[in-house]
């Protein structure tokens, strides 16, 4: 018996150092992959200096003559040399864009009757949509605000002050996202692996918008409240990474600022009933 205990041991210590060689080897390829997949991540997000959509927006200002300096293409002008001193043309797209963003979030809501977190939260989520993508987006956002309502359950049972709890929920939110990131390379989402801080503050921020509003009102209103603001927040990533608004607006900014202005305008003109009130009272019309 003693002989045969020995000769397992032996055989186990000899395997021992075989698997772990097999599992290194097959681990391997994994981590390349992943790899892999955070770097192409990195090289198509617009909010990256060094992303590949900067090449090509610059390649968008090379193929337009502007002509001599004129009351309708001094912005071009301005944009040319700021890119020449260094200025990203990414920051630049994205600056010109997110009013766009904003005037779209507006109209969602006074046209259709669309609800949400104002209108700062979800064209701020559209741009950290457009940093991790908007699949790996919601598949954050979802994770967070489901710890945020797990946080908001065991915290709601101590009796503390707003700001500490609060704080204690974004404590078990670091938590959640912590082991997010860790655990997204393990198996192969270089998506989530690539997202960098910006992006995660936003999403963990919201936190307090979504906690808000469960305090006002049932879950079931907050659920759909944060669905629609998704909803909205998708639709302006979007635009943020169709390349045909990227080139209208870093080619002719006077036009395009000028027709955002010109649709702010007409949704705040607007006092009809919304298109979701048309349905919900559609019987009531007829």
């Amino acid at each position: 018996m003693k002989r045969f205990i020995l000769a397992l041991l032996l055989l186990v210590l000899t395997a021992v150092p075989v698997l772990g060689m097999e599992a290194s080897e097959s681990a391997q390829p994994a981590t390349v992959s992943a790899t892999l997949e955070i770097e192409k991540v990195t090289r198509q997000d617009i909010t990256e200096r060094t992303s590949e959509v900067k090449d090509k927006l610059e390649g968008y200002l090379e193929q337009k003559e502007i002509g001599q300096l004129s009351w309708h293409n001094f912005l071009q002008h301005s944009i040319r040399q700021a890119v020449d001193k260094g200025v990203s043309t990414n920051t630049i797209v994205l600056v010109l864009l997110f009013p766009l963003v904003a005037g779209m979030i507006a109209a969602a809501r006074h046209l259709l009757g669309l609800t949400g977190f104002g209108i700062f939260v979800p064209a701020m989520l559209s741009v950290a949509f457009v940093a991790i993508g908007i699949k790996a987006g919601v598949v954050m956002l979802v994770i967070i605000f489901v710890g945020a309502a797990l946080g908001r359950s065991l915290t709601k049972k101590l009796k503390m002050q707003y700001l500490p709890r609060m704080a204690l929920m974004m404590w078990l939110v670091s938590i959640v996202v912590l082991g997010v990131l860790l655990g997204a390379v393990n198996i192969n989402l270089g998506s989530l692996s690539a997202v960098s801080i910006f992006p995660i503050m936003i999403l963990m921020l919201l936190t307090e918008n979504f906690i808000e509003v469960q305090t006002g009102k049932s879950r079931h209103e907050a659920i759909q409240v944060m669905i629609q603001t998704m909803v909205m927040a998708i639709v302006g990533a979007l635009i943020l990474r169709t390349s045909f608004v990227q080139k209208w607006a870093l080619l002719n900014p006077e036009i395009f600022l000028l027709s955002v202005a010109f649709l702010n305008i007409y949704v705040g003109k607007y006092t009809g009933l919304r298109v979701m009130e048309m349905w919900k009272y559609r019987k009531l019309i007829k």
